[in-house]
C-alpha cells in the first residue's frame, strides 16, 4: 500500500491535467522528477519519507486538509501523558505579579 495518496489524487485528474501536473510538481516542490517519482512509489513501512513542507505543498495542490495525504495515522502521547507516566509533577508557572512575602 502506498504511504501517501499522491497516485490516488493524480488518478482523479483528466489526462491533460495529469500530464501537466506531473511536469509542474517537481518545479513546485523544488525536487527532480526522479525524486517526485520516488515519493509516489513510497510504501507503508518504508524508512524513507517526504519532508513535511513538501507534504503540505502537495496537500494544498490536491485540495486536501492537513494530514490527509498520508495513508497512515501518526500515534503518540502528549507531554502531559508522558509526565504522568513517569511521575513527573506538572509545575504551574506563577503569575508574574505575585509578590512573595
Amino acid at each position: 500500500m502506498d504511504k501517501y495518496k499522491i497516485n490516488e489524487c493524480m488518478e482523479k485528474l483528466t489526462y491533460n491535467q495529469h500530464k501537466l501536473i506531473k511536469r509542474l510538481i517537481p518545479e513546485i516542490i523544488k525536487a527532480s522528477i526522479n525524486t517526485f517519482h520516488n515519493y509516489r512509489k513510497l510504501q507503508l513501512g518504508d524508512d524513507k519519507d517526504i519532508p513535511y513542507e513538501t507534504v503540505r505543498i502537495l496537500e494544498v495542490l490536491f485540495g486536501l486538509e492537513v494530514g490527509e495525504l498520508a495513508n497512515f495515522e501518526v500515534k503518540g502521547k502528549s507531554c502531559r501523558a508522558l509526565f504522568k507516566e513517569h511521575h513527573i509533577a506538572l509545575v504551574q508557572p506563577q503569575d508574574s505579579y505575585e509578590v512573595e512575602s
